[in-house]
Formats: structure tokens, sequence, C-alpha cells
């Protein structure tokens, strides 16, 4: 990588971190905002839940706005919103300006993530596009973690409105680095948005969101009715434009598929479930027991890095054990958190709340990875995309709507206690961890009814021989070998794949004919953000070019070096449904690490047809 690119990954690297510190510093300074600005917390819970919602809708929209203009213009540009609203925050006199402030940082975290890793893709060669996901994902795990202590320690020592400032401060910095040394990648494309479709979307989620946070102020009920049900009305004729129209602003067709409507259900309890407690606990542990906005912070940290190392864990074991336990042990914790925080008093110990808050926080990153993998299970390639899409919007306006419905219930409540107002909110809180405990219990029910059978233990067929299956003596290459000599082998003998083994004839690799022709084809990357955003990166690389440079390179430069592979102690139902689940047509058999054959699906199927025989 030359010197430029490195400076261009620093500049990307550095805006991705602010994006995403961003989003979690507002939390902890909450219970101060209201304090100075004189305002309730359903009124408050904008600066959190209405970033969410402007930032879903400019995620929605990113896909568009980075074909349409070019990588410079669009980085800056963002950036320049970003600082215009770090500067009102930090000056805003009154709320109003405070939450505009806020929204223009919404916008650029919406941008910046998607952007972030369409350029890294591109600046990174093929070969070191794992390096660039591992600095991506360092940055959307390591930021999160760290901004509410940030935060808390900066609202209690200078005060809140230095977060603005010393924000304004690093996106100058970042603007003018990218200014002088970020150059375009990708072509600009002349494709235009359905503003309509944006301005329903828009418009409906507000009313909704605006109407949730009204159910708790004071005899403003049926305004807060009558907004919900327009919201409604209006999203309801968003869905529908978006089932006629031929490309839709929204993929709502997708929801047809009743396995993926059931996961996007469960995975929006799952996170409705959660999202009040990051406003909740600022509160309580401020506004009820009169700790600092520093305790607050600190104790919503090791939930933020013990939930990120769940999310990962969750994503390694998933093939192993399947979607339905790791589902119900996340679902499990949550509700068990939920246990916990609606027990809070005014002498549980910090390290109880931070315990119960951890709970919740794992249980959510442990449902997601299965809950997303298995809804899109049964969606065909080209649409996992749109189904990603719907799957993160759907999960955004879940946690934006519950945040304010929650906030509601505990201004509700804690307004009916006029003597004791500690009292009355420490009530409040209990009442949206109840909330959130019901919320948690449907999610578990529905985990439990249907999500089935994808771990079930295979019974066991002991007549089965895997010897009248097995194919002993299959065609090899060595791992010293060139991919000329694999093409030569498949050509001359008709097979798709081959093991790839060392001297000592244990198994390195496998290198299919779908390996070689993949290097071959032209490698335009489509990738997928967590957020559900399309990213295509074009491949300008020549046939000739390539076809020249494989022939002689070594066979493991394009053999998969941790393939799949079966032991000789696996039953037919195992093994049946090992080819199923991984939609193979040939794997290899080996006894620790030694090869000892190969098994397609021909031979099981000969296998078969001689035992009916």
């Amino acid at each position: 990588m030359t010197k430029k690119n490195k400076i261009i990954v620093v500049i990307l690297i550095a805006g991705a971190f602010i994006a995403v510190l961003n989003q979690t510093t507002m939390n902890p300074a909450i219970p101060r905002v209201m304090h100075d600005l004189h305002i309730d917390a359903p009124t408050a819970q904008w600066l959190s839940s209405g970033f969410t919602l402007v930032n879903a809708i400019v995620i929605a929209t990113s896909a568009f706005l980075m074909d349409k203009f070019s990588t410079r213009k669009l980085f800056i540009g963002s950036f320049v919103l970003f600082f215009v609203g770090s500067v009102l925050g930090g000056w805003g006199p009154n709320f109003p300006v405070l939450l505009v402030g806020r929204f223009l940082q919404a916008v650029t975290s919406g941008l910046m993530l998607p952007m972030a890793m369409t350029v890294l893709m591109i600046v990174f060669p093929k070969e070191k596009r794992g390096t660039a996901m591992g600095l991506y994902s360092l940055v959307i795990m390591f930021a999160p973690a760290i901004g509410p202590s940030i935060s808390g320690i900066l609202t209690d020592s200078i005060g809140w409105r230095a977060m603005f400032l010393i924000m304004a401060v690093a996106s100058l910095f970042v603007i003018v680095f990218a200014f002088f040394e970020l150059d375009n990648f990708g072509e600009t494309k002349n494709v235009t948005l359905d503003v309509p479709s944006v301005a329903m979307s828009s418009a409906g989620l507000f009313a909704l969101l605006y109407g949730f946070s009204k159910i708790g102020s004071t005899g403003t009920l049926i305004e807060a009715g009558v907004l919900i049900v327009v919201g409604a009305i209006i999203l309801a004729f968003f869905a529908r434009r978006q089932l006629k129209m031929e490309t839709p602003f929204l993929q709502l067709r997708v929801l047809a598929d009743k396995q993926f409507a059931t996961g996007a259900i469960i995975l929006m309890l799952v996170q409705a479930s959660l999202a009040a407690a990051a406003i909740m606990l600022p509160l309580y542990l401020q506004n009820v027991r009169g700790m600092s906005a520093t305790v607050s912070g600190i104790a919503m940290m090791p939930g933020a890095i013990l939930g990120a190392f769940s999310g990962l864990f969750a994503g390694k074991i998933f093939d192993k054990i399947g979607a339905r336990k790791l589902s119900i042990a996340g679902v499990i914790l949550i509700a068990l958190g939920s246990i916990g925080m609606a027990c809070y008093s005014m002498t549980t110990l910090v390290i109880t709340v931070i315990v119960f808050y951890s709970l919740r926080s794992m249980g959510l990153m442990m449902a997601n990875t299965p809950l997303n993998s298995w809804s899109v299970a049964n969606l065909p390639n080209d649409k996992l995309n749109h189904g990603n899409a719907v799957t993160s919007t759907l999960r955004q306006v879940s946690s934006t709507m519950c945040v304010g419905l929650m906030v509601s219930v505990m201004n509700l409540v804690a307004s009916r206690n006029t003597t004791d107002p500690i009292a009355g909110q420490l009530d409040g809180v209990h009442w949206t961890f109840y909330l959130s405990l019901v919320i948690a219990a449907i999610a578990l029910v529905m985990v439990l009814v249907k999500i089935k059978n994808v771990d079930v233990e295979p019974k066991t067929i002991p007549e089965f021989d895997m010897s009248f299956a097995l194919n002993a003596k299959p065609y090899t290459v060595s791992d010293s070998d060139t991919i000329a000599r694999v093409i030569e082998i498949f050509t001359a003998n008709r097979t798709s794949g081959i093991p790839v083994i060392n001297k000592a004839r244990e198994m390195v690799g496998f290198i299919s004919d779908g390996d070689v022709i993949r290097f071959l084809e032209n490698n335009d990357a489509h990738l997928l953000s967590d957020e559900g955003v399309s990213i295509d990166i074009l491949d300008s690389e020549s046939f000739t070019t390539k076809a020249s440079a494989l022939m002689g390179m070594n066979v493991m430069a394009v053999a998969n070096e941790n393939p799949l592979t079966i032991t000789h102690e696996m039953n037919l139902t195992q093994i049946t449904k090992f080819f199923n689940q991984h939609k193979l047509n040939k794997v290899a058999v080996v006894e620790g690490k030694r090869l000892i054959g190969t098994i397609s699906r021909v031979d099981l199927m000969q296998y078969l047809m001689t035992k009916l025989n």
C-alpha cells in the first residue's frame, strides 16, 4: 500500500471513529441537559431516539448518495454538516437548537460507516481486505464502548457542551486533511431517488415517535393518540407504494417469506426490549441516586465491551450449535437483566447495576447474530441485501419508538407521586423495565415456538459403512503444486474438486473448479454493511492478465485453507445433513488431520441405490 493510501485509510478510520463515538456520547449527559435546559425526560429522549431515527433514514439513502456524489464531496460535505451540528450543540441556547445540531450529526453518522467500508475495500488490495474489515470492526466495537465514559467525565469536569465543541474541533481536522489528501473512488452514476418514499417514511416515523414521546406529558394524551394514528396511516401508504413500485425505496416484498418475517419481528422485540436501557440507566443513577455522569458513563462501558465480544463469540459458534440455542440464551440474558434492573433500589450497589446492564447487552448481541442468519436463510442471494435493509430499518424503528414509549411511561408513573419526586422517578424506572421484561418474554416465546430443529441431533444409523461410499484414492495435489497442475487434473479426469495435502499426507486445503473460475471472473465486490447498505466495488483487471498470473501461482494462493471436512466416524444422516447445510458436491474425509478419502453426492446416491436394491 502506498503512503498516500495509508493517509487515506487514517482519514477514513478517524472519520468512522468520530461518527460511531458520537452515537453513544449523549446518553450519560441527558440528565444534566434536562436540568440545564429545563426540559422533561420525554423531550430530552429526542436527543437519542431522534438521532437514531435520522440515522436510519440517512442509512437507507446512503447507497443512492454514494452513487450520486463523488467520494470527496460526500465525505467533506457530510463532515461540514457534522461540524455545524457540533457547533450548534456546543452553543445552542435552547433545546430546539441543540436538537437540530444533533440531527445534523446523525446525517454524518448515517453516511460515514457505509462510505468508510466502501473506500477501505477499494484502497486495500484483495488479499488485504480482511485487514480492512478488521480495522472497520475495531472502530465499530471500540468507539461505542468508550463513548459513555468520555461523555460522563467531560460532563462532570467541564460540562456537556464540551463534548460538542471537542467533536467540532475533531471534525475540523478531518475536513482539512480530507480536503488535501482524500481522493475520489469509484464512479458517480446517474441515479434517481424516490423522493415521495423518503418523505412519507420520514413523516410517518417522526409522527409516530413524536406521538409516543407525548404519552407521558400532562394533558397531551389525545394529541399523542392522533399523532400515532396519523403516523401509522402515512406508513401504511408508504408500504403500499413500495409494494407497487418496480424498484422500491425499501423492498418490503421480502416480508412475504414467513421465516424472514418471523425473524424480523423477533429482532424488533429484542431491540425494543434493550433500547431504553441506555437512556434509563443514566436517569436512574443521576436523577434518582444522585450519582455523577462519570459514574453512569463508566457503568455502561463493561456492557458495551462484553456485548461486542458476545457478538463475536456468537458468530464463531453459530455453525456448531445453530440459531435456536444461541437466540434462546440471548433472550434469556435480556430477560434476566430486565428482572435485575426492575429491582434497582436506592441502595443497589453500582457493581450490581453494571452486572445486570451487561447481561442485557450481552444478550442482545448473542441473539442478534443467529436471528439475523436464521431469518434470511430462505431468501435467494439476490434478495439478501433487501432483507438486511428491511431488518435493519425495522430494528432502528423499534428501538426509536420503544425509547419514546418507555421514557413516556416513566414520566407518567413518576408524575403521579407528587409528595416524593425521587420515589416517583424510581417507580417510573421500575415500570420501564417491567415493560422491557414483557417484551423480552414475548420474544422468548416466539423463539421457543418458531425457531425449531436447527440444532436437533441426528439419529444414528449404525448399519452405514462409509467404506462403501468412500473414494479412498482421490485425486490430490501437493501444497507445492501450481494452478497449472490443478487445471491439468481437472480437465484430464473431469473432477471438480481436489484436496491439497502436504508431504505427511495431511490435508492443508481444498481447491475446486469454482475457486479457479472465481479468480478469473469479473470480481466486482458486493458487500453488505451491518445497516443493510449495499456496496459495489468494481474490478478493473483484464481476463488475460488474470489468466497469465493464475497459471504460475501456487495452489494455496487460490485454495481454501480452512475447508469443510467430515470424519470417518460420522453416520449417514450426519453426512447428508452436512452436504445439505453447506451446499457441497464433494467433501474430504479425514482422520485427525490425515486425508483418508473423499465422498461426493454421486457416491452417496450410488450407496443409497445399492442399499435400496
